[in-house]
């Protein structure tokens, strides 16, 4: 890939259009300074899709378009083609040659074209990574680049590495990392602050939620118990209604069984009237029929007689068809036969057939082979005659050869021994020179060793002192975490302060409300009011419990007011305390008095807490008469003393109630209401005290690092002390190890030209040999030669001998085709002969189908009608039909008698049931008016069940069955209502209060575990990209580093120069130090030499990143002004050397480079503000 050609309009200084064609190699872009020749370098850059306008020396992009001049207006756009040679398909784009346009307009709208196409930013850099033409590649290095290198501090000057070796993307994603560690970080105190807050309101709630579980509980059980009690008394009535209906039904039964009795009667006389209808019918039916019968009978008779004439006449017929018949199917066997026999002639012929061309083929085989063996006998000699010859004729050449290489070794071996005189005089001075170097080493090196001991005792205090102050970094690092972490806490919990967190759902409404001012005369709730002493916090919070949540107001129409908005919202509930009405509630001193006296004793609590003056009556209601013990073991004995009438609580929070029961044991630590204000006051004061920590931290390490500093310039200057004999030990060692190495080479060609004189005598003896083999060989040849000459002579005469004997089978073979020709003509006689035999017996087979048809017929004409014996049967049917029913008529008129009789009878019975369905109606109306009135009773229970308890009869007996006796039952209604009752209020919401706490514990609790996951993954990744970033860092450094060295001695004709790393133990922190000696100097630090030769040196460096990342095509803006005359010259032979692979558009005003250049192009101002193009030889503008 190259660029092939540049295209700008209205980019800068360039109003009109131009265009410059480049090639492979060295382009030259000259010019006078202020000429424009450095926007070509911009152009360039801008197109290939340069964002940052600082970097095209504009400050916004609008400043790339012609602004016009004296004489010419501003340009409204700028655009800028490169146009590239891709015939070797470096970019992945299916184009021998690649476009990209960039266009910007001055209403600040811009477009990429790709190949003429639109296209996005994204398009171009994605096209161009990787290919060494993106904005990370050295593909345009200018004067800036070079002083960069100059002027960097070492530890700045790795940038120009990290950029090479790509890592500037992996620090950006270990920033990212260790910023999102830091937030992770602080997510993770918030979510322990927060799962601590829950961890005090869990308890409390879920006290009371197990109390509302029990209230729920036992109303549920009271519900069941009530509704089973009324459903059977309700089943009661609904027994005694279904022994009503059954009454009814059993009534309904009987009247419904007489009804039944009437309706048969009336159903046997309507029968008996069909039926007596229907005997007039088939009277009627009967004689009609007795007459067709008659009839039907004569015709039958009639009929039989004339099929016994025909059936005589067709008899006669079938007889002659069949003897026809007969005679056919024997004439059809003689012809099958026939068939037969002439298959077999005919298949015995084909064989015959087929042996005879057999033996033909056999015949042409032996005629064939006897010529064509001599044929190919002789040609094979011929073939080996022929061999022998070329072999013969290669004999010679062969000895030819052999006598010219005897001649040339002999040549050859009188200049070796010349050579090996001349080597082994200069092997004799060479160890003497090395004799002197390893003697000046030896000085140097002893001197070296004194400074490099100097060196490392004021190092080893350099890192004693760097470790006090790495200590003392971390100890202020902890002490950073810590006032974070702190700070973290603190945030948190005045942020649950704030929000009120920790109270009841009711109670913490009521607080809101008052802070909005919707709620009057609340003064807060009592944890908000009261301070309890660090010593007293778990007896106190043990002793006020849940009444700390109590909210205190100035009277109880404020309560009430609060009450009725609190059922209004439908927010929860609160206990009130209202400042008007409460009574104090105190032990009396007499009391107090007989305990005292005991060791345990500390005081009532009402005495240990802080609070506001005008909130006395309610501390003494809630603690007055509460008493504080040391421990339990007191606190038991002095209860006794008082024979357990009040509450004694300990320092550790157990509990002996009023009554002699005791409370106690092992909880949780959690955090309460008053413990989170004592939490927050000690943050205040801690964080106080650790700002001064930090304070005094911080001048320890300022005043350990200006310590450390001084010592590290020390350091500096006793390091570049050993480096000077350092480079002077380099250097003699170089020598040394040069002058060692010809030593080792001369040595290694006298070994070399000892092996090769005793091969050349080798080869000499060899040479004779062959040619004393091939002389013998020759001779073999000629012998061979009239040997077979005489085969082929004799193979001649066979040849002739063999042509006789081919006639003799040749007569054989012609008696052979005459017997063929007979076989042929016979079996086609056969075929003929079978196809006649074939027709006959297709013609004879036909006719016995058309003689069946026929008897076929006559038998079938026959069965047309009905046959003699199936008249005779109708005859008998019809005879017997007709005595059938002369039967049946007079049966029929019995009948009909009887009938008339039946149905006078049946209407008598009619009269008397029908008397007695009347009876049992009347009996029915009595029986509905007692079940109207049990019915009425009946809905009245019904309905109360379904009002009350919105269940149907059905439902409470399947939901609510009776698991105990009716009494039973009864009495442990009463029994639950007043258990119910000793409940006292209950908050209902606690239930849902504490399943959406102990929901939210669990997902922080998730959430705790997740950021923790979280937390590890993010320290694999910076570590992962520290590991990358070394290993990237290190190999592009010896690249570098290998291609460093060679260039400088290549751009200075000698000397040498290294990179050399300032920490080597830390690759991601340490800076590269450049060190050169060019010819004749020692080795320095690059500060220490001159303007050109630093300017040189950076150069190298430059050329050594581009042969580590090798790119297409690279812009050289001026990186050579600081050279002097002769370094230009070096540089631009490099330059040129380096063309074969890189192709070079070279921005310059020196005469050495343009001399080097393969193409030069000027840019000039012939006009104010405008550049233009034109030929240097020409000096006139060029038309682009």
């Amino acid at each position: 890939m190259f660029l092939k050609r540049l295209e700008i309009i209205g980019f800068k200084s360039f109003a009109d259009r131009i265009g410059i064609d480049f090639v492979p190699g060295v382009t030259a872009v000259v010019g006078p300074n202020g000429s424009g020749k450095s926007n070509v370098t911009d152009a360039i850059r801008w197109v290939l899709g340069e964002q940052s306008a600082k970097s095209l020396r504009g400050s916004k992009m609008e400043d790339v378009i012609f602004a016009g001049s004296d004489s010419r207006k501003a340009l409204n756009f700028a655009e800028v083609t490169l146009i590239l040679d891709n015939s070797d398909n470096r970019v992945a784009l299916d184009f021998a040659e690649i476009s990209v346009t960039r266009r910007v307009f001055r209403s600040g709208d811009s477009e990429y074209l790709l190949n003429k196409q639109t296209c996005r930013l994204k398009d171009i850099t994605d096209l161009f990574m990787d290919s060494g033409l993106g904005k990370e590649a050295f593909s345009i290095i200018s004067q800036g680049r070079v002083d960069e290198i100059l002027n960097s501090r070492p530890e700045d000057r790795r940038t120009i590495f990290e950029e090479t070796a790509g890592v500037l993307k992996y620090k950006q994603r270990k920033k990212k990392a260790e910023f999102k560690l830091i937030e992770t970080d602080d997510n993770l105190n918030r979510v322990l602050d927060i799962l601590h807050e829950l961890d005090s309101r869990m308890e409390p709630l879920q006290i009371q939620s197990s109390l509302a579980s029990d209230y729920l509980r036992m109303s549920e059980e009271l519900k069941d118990i009530e509704i089973a009690v009324i459903a059977h008394d309700l089943r009661m009535c609904v027994q005694q209604s279904a022994e009503l209906h059954k009454k009814l039904h059993t009534l309904d039964e009987t009247k419904q069984a007489l009804q039944l009795q009437i309706d048969d009667v009336e159903a046997t006389i309507q029968a008996d009237r069909r039926k007596m209808s229907d005997i007039d019918e088939s009277l009627d039916t009967n004689q009609s029929e007795l007459v067709e019968a008659s009839s039907e009978l004569e015709r039958l008779e009639g009929r039989k007689l004339l099929l016994a004439e025909k059936k005589q006449n067709a008899s006669q017929q079938i007889s002659q068809l069949k003897r026809a018949l007969e005679e056919e199917r024997e004439k059809l066997e003689l012809l099958e036969r026939q068939l037969r026999e002439n298959d077999g002639s005919r298949t015995e012929k084909q064989v015959h057939l087929k042996e005879l061309r057999s033996k033909k083929l056999q015949i042409d085989k032996v005629l064939s082979k006897s010529a064509s063996e001599v044929e190919e006998e002789i040609e094979d000699l011929k073939s080996t005659y022929i061999d022998l010859l070329n072999e013969e004729a290669t004999m010679k050449n062969e000895m030819k050869h052999m006598e010219q290489q005897l001649q040339f070794e002999l040549v050859s071996s009188e200049k070796m021994m010349e050579d090996y005189r001349e080597i082994k005089e200069e092997l004799e001075k060479l160890t003497k020179r090395k004799m002197e170097l390893e003697s000046r080493l030896t000085t140097c090196q002893k001197e070296l060793e004194q400074k490099l001991s100097a060196f490392k005792k004021k190092r080893e205090t350099a890192e004693q002192l760097e470790n006090g102050l790495e200590e003392q970094q971390t100890m202020l690092q902890k002490a950073y975490q810590m006032k974070h972490q702190m700070q973290a806490r603190k945030d948190s919990l005045e942020e649950l302060e704030s929000e009120f967190s920790g109270f009841f759902q009711g109670v913490k409404e009521v607080l809101i409300a008052r802070e909005k001012k919707e709620l009057h005369g609340i003064h807060g709730a009592v944890a908000e009011l009261i301070q309890i002493p660090h010593t007293y916090m778990n007896a106190i919070d043990t002793a006020i419990g849940q009444q700390s949540q109590h909210i205190i107001t100035d009277s109880s129409q404020d309560a009430r007011l609060a009450i009725e908005w609190l059922k209004k919202k439908r927010v929860g509930r609160a206990t009130f305390l209202p400042l008007q009405v409460m009574k104090s509630r105190k032990v009396n001193e007499q009391t107090l008095a007989m305990v005292k006296d005991h060791p345990s004793f500390v005081n009532t609590a009402d005495k240990l807490v802080n609070y506001n003056d005008g909130y006395q009556i309610i501390v003494e209601n809630l603690l007055g008469n509460i008493i504080i013990a040391k421990d339990l073991k007191g606190a038991n004995e002095m209860a006794s003393r008082l024979q357990y009438k009040f509450r004694f609580v300990t320092l550790d929070g157990d509990v002996v109630n009023a009554g002699g029961s005791l409370t106690g044991g092992s909880v949780k630590q959690q955090s309460s209401l008053f413990t989170r204000k004592v939490e927050l006051e000690q943050l205040n004061d801690k964080l106080v005290e650790l700002e001064k920590t930090v304070l005094q931290a911080e001048k320890s390490v300022s005043s350990k690092k200006q310590e450390v500093q001084g010592l590290r310039l020390e350091l500096e200057e006793t390091r570049l002390l050993g480096e000077s004999l350092r480079e002077e030990e380099l250097k003699l060692l170089s020598e040394t190890r040069e002058c060692t190495a010809i030593i080792s080479r001369l040595t290694s060609q006298l070994l070399e030209y000892d092996e090769e004189k005793t091969e050349k005598g080798n080869l000499h003896d060899d040479l004779v040999r062959k040619k004393e083999q091939t002389s013998s060989r020759s001779a073999e040849i000629k012998e061979s030669l009239a040997t077979i000459q005489a085969s082929i002579d004799q193979l001649q005469v066979l040849k002739l001998q063999s042509i006789e004997e081919k006639d003799k089978f040749q007569n054989e073979l012609g008696e052979l085709l005459s017997q063929i020709a007979v076989v042929n003509e016979q079996v086609t006689q056969q075929e003929k002969e079978k196809i006649q035999i074939t027709n006959s017996i297709q013609a004879s087979t036909h006719k016995i189908d058309t003689l069946d048809k026929e008897i076929a017929w006559y038998e079938n004409d026959d069965q047309e009608g009905p046959t003699a014996d199936e008249l005779s049967d109708l005859i008998t049917k019809y005879k017997l039909t007709k005595d059938r029913l002369i039967e049946q008529i007079q049966a029929e008129k019995s009948s009909r008698v009887e009938l008339s009789q039946n149905i006078n009878s049946a209407e008598n019975k009619l009269k008397e049931l029908q008397q007695k369905a009347g009876l049992l109606t009347n009996e029915e109306r009595t029986l509905e008016i007692k079940l109207s009135k049990l019915e009425v009773e009946m809905n009245t229970l019904r309905n109360h069940l379904e009002e009350t308890y919105e269940l149907t009869l059905e439902e409470a007996e399947r939901d609510f069955p009776f698991k105990m006796e009716e009494q039973l039952a009864r009495k442990k209604v009463t029994l639950l209502k007043r258990s119910i009752e000793e409940l006292g209020p209950i908050n209902l919401g606690s239930i849902q209060e504490f399943e959406q706490v102990s929901e939210r514990h669990s997902f922080l609790t998730e959430q705790r575990e997740d950021l923790l996951s979280a937390q590890e993954t993010l320290h694999e990744v910076i570590r992962e990209m520290d590991e990358e970033m070394t290993i990237r860092f290190e190999t592009t450094f010896n690249e570098i580093q290998s291609h460093f060295r060679v260039v400088f001695r290549e751009l200075f004709g000698g000397g040498q120069a290294d990179l050399i790393l300032t920490d080597p133990t830390s690759l991601l922190d340490t800076g590269v130090d450049i060190i050169a000696q060019p010819p004749g100097k020692k080795l320095q630090n690059l500060t220490l030499l001159s303007g050109g030769e630093r300017a040189l040196t950076a150069i190298a460096l430059l050329f050594a990143i581009l042969h580590t990342r090798p790119v297409p095509f690279c812009i050289l803006d001026e990186v050579e002004a600081a050279l002097d005359e002769a370094n230009v010259a070096r540089y631009s032979n490099y330059l040129k050397k380096f063309s074969h692979d890189t192709q070079f558009i070279v921005i310059t005003h020196r005469k050495g480079t343009m001399e080097g250049a393969d193409v030069l192009y000027g840019i000039t101002m012939q006009e104010s503000g405008i550049s233009k193009l034109v030929s240097v030889k020409l000096e006139e503008e060029l038309v682009t």
